[in-house]
């Protein structure tokens, strides 16, 4: 994806559920450093489920209806479907990410309707341009592509049954992702929470773009196939 270029001295309070995906959440104190992967295990009960925080670098792009992070550590792409662009809710689809260095960055004939939206790059933009549906449900980009370190937790389901992962944002968004089968990425998401702007546990960190869009010429709107790959400038 990108080679990182974000440190960031994570220290806050964040949401933990002690249960079921379901079940109510308590809070939780999690420290760690800039060090990428490090782990914090909430002790359990014997038999009940346990929480396992992890400092995870990821990229991120928020779009009209939707979001798309890079995980780092399964080199997969997590998109986050809205069923509209004011849904707290919706789908959580799992992507391989397969971009290579020389295939092709960005679709030069796109061009955004708005000055102020963005054709996703990279690993992204090959997802999104792909002959499906993710363009129709996503949209636009409404914020270039970011890469931040964050923490990441994974609460195993009751029984073995499915887990769920709490994710903070670049935007200090926290969002829930519940896994439909036990043990695989994908499934349902909800947004349940914002760090609050003045919140002494609140972290710091300086979020560094992932490159602006290149000028493109006019097209019709909505992505198309890629053709063949080119090396970007």
């Amino acid at each position: 994806m990108r080679k990182v270029v974000v440190m960031v001295l994570v220290s806050i309070g964040l949401l933990t559920i002690a249960s079921a995906p379901a079940a109510k959440a308590v809070p939780i104190n999690v420290q760690a450093s800039g060090a990428q992967n490090q782990v914090a295990t909430v002790a359990a009960v014997a038999g009940a489920p346990v929480e396992t925080w992890t400092q995870t670098y990821i990229a991120q792009q928020d779009f009209q209806r939707g979001y798309m992070f890079w995980i780092s550590t399964s080199k997969t792409i997590w998109v986050l479907i809205k069923a509209n662009e004011n849904a707290t809710t919706g789908e959580w689809r799992v992507v391989k990410d397969t971009f290579v260095d020389g295939d092709q960055e960005i679709d030069q004939t796109l061009t955004p309707p708005a000055a102020n939206l963005y054709q996703p790059r990279r690993g992204f933009g090959k997802q999104w341009r792909k002959p499906s549906d993710l363009f129709d449900k996503l949209g636009w980009g409404t914020t270039p592509e970011f890469e931040e370190s964050t923490p990441m937790s994974y609460l195993t389901g009751v029984n073995g049954g499915p887990g769920r992962y709490l994710l903070l944002t670049l935007g200090n968004q926290i969002f829930s992702l519940s896994e439909a089968t036990a043990g695989q990425p994908g499934g349902t998401w909800t947004l349940v929470g914002m760090l609050i702007p003045g919140n002494p546990n609140a972290r710091p960190f300086t979020p560094t773009p992932g490159g602006q869009a290149q000028a493109a010429t006019p097209a019709a709107f909505g992505p198309v196939a890629a053709g063949a790959a080119t090396t970007a400038p």
